[in-house]
């Protein structure tokens, strides 16, 4: 850019010399443009995906013996896969407690979510969702879907986005009661880096029926997370599963709509 108008310069004040000093800024013009592509070419390598798996396995185990005989064991993991502009993620929960080696909880949830960029933030998706939890009464809850989602920000410091999107959502309990609609599926995400060893993110989807407006199903998870070495990570997590039509349980009482679960965990960076 600054080799133009010494050009342009040297051309007007001496036009005797112009050619020589062309001549003479062709190679500085080249060397000028030879750095540019390269620096253009090296961003553009930094910005493709190199198409491998990234994620996070977080562990967390208790046990109590005494007067109270508890057992707890929690499995999270994350995985995310970028090509070009295809972006491919799974997540998975598996949490079990046991007291008195009679089983008090178990609860199972896994998503899987296909993304594609058409534009430079804007991609279209595809979505499937599968949960268990014995406590809920749920055998099994599961949806499936897509939609359009916008990339904010995708960067070291920010990663936010937003989806919409129309899904066939069924769930059948344990008592025999059995639901199934369309709903519409309005989810969110955001992560930052506090600092350079921790990191803070947000997640979360709702589904609200287009059948009846008080079936309304969502899910969230919070969770902080510190690098403890260049692998090994420690995270504090809230994810909370929301229900507003529970099942009845066995007296014939409603259950409760939201179920909390706070982890401590220790996992791997991969």
């Amino acid at each position: 850019m600054i080799v133009f108008p010494l050009v342009l310069g040297s051309a007007l004040v001496a036009p005797n010399t112009a050619l020589a000093s062309t001549d003479q800024a062709m190679p500085a013009l080249m060397s000028v443009t030879a750095l540019t592509a390269a620096v253009l070419q090296e961003e553009e390598e930094e910005f493709v995906a190199d198409g491998t798996w990234h994620g996070n396995l977080d562990i967390g185990l208790s046990k109590s013996e005494g007067n109270a005989d508890v057992e707890t064991y929690a499995i999270i993991a994350k995985g995310v896969r970028e090509y070009d502009v295809h972006r491919y993620t799974l997540e998975g929960l598996w949490y079990y407690t046991t007291q008195d080696d009679i089983r008090t909880q178990r609860r199972a949830l896994g998503t899987a979510k296909y993304d594609q960029f058409f534009m430079e933030k804007t991609f279209f998706y595809v979505n499937a969702l599968a949960e268990t939890n014995e406590q809920a009464l749920v055998d099994l809850r599961w949806t499936a879907g897509g939609g359009l989602g916008y990339q904010w920000r995708d960067d070291s410091q920010w990663k936010i986005k937003t989806e919409l999107g129309l899904s066939y959502f069924d769930e059948r309990f344990d008592n025999g009661d059995e639901r199934s609609y369309t709903a519409v599926r309005a989810a969110w995400g955001l992560e930052t880096q506090i600092t350079s060893t921790l990191k803070f993110g947000h997640d979360g989807e709702v589904y609200p029926s287009l059948d009846d407006k008080d079936d309304v199903y969502g899910l969230a998870s919070t969770y902080f997370e510190a690098l403890l070495s260049s692998n090994m990570t420690a995270r504090l997590s809230w994810l909370i599963t929301y229900d507003n039509t529970p099942t009845n349980d066995a007296n014939g009482d409603p259950l409760e709509r939201a179920d909390n679960l706070y982890l401590l965990s220790v996992g791997w960076a991969f």
